[in-house]
């Protein structure tokens, strides 16, 4: 029984939450292109997604961001553009204001 515990808190821990998607108004708001925070999001879940769960913009700031990333950026094979890119998608996310961070 313990076993069965232990899996199935596994698996709840892999389901998680996903990273927001975003919106017009998040690209007006941060002066980028919408398909520039798309391909961050998209980059953000499946480099970081490949070796553990995907973070959240809201688990740090957005000043704290660019040195989390510096810190995973060999580990996941990420060059500078997806950088940038993934960079841009939680900073910008990360300051997104609080009345429409649940939209």
């Amino acid at each position: 029984m313990l076993r069965v515990a232990v899996v199935l808190g596994l698996l709840a821990g892999c389901v998680g939450s996903s990273p927001p998607p975003v919106s017009p108004a998040d690209a007006a708001r941060a002066n980028v292109q919408i398909a520039d925070l798309e391909n961050g999001r998209s980059l953000l879940m499946r480099k970081c997604g490949g070796c553990h769960r995907v973070p959240l913009p809201a688990e740090h700031s957005p000043h704290d961001w660019p040195s989390k990333i510096g810190d995973m950026m060999a580990r996941a094979h990420v060059d500078d553009q997806q950088r940038h890119l993934i960079e841009s998608y939680l900073v910008t996310m990360a300051s997104r204001p609080a009345s429409t961070a649940s939209r």
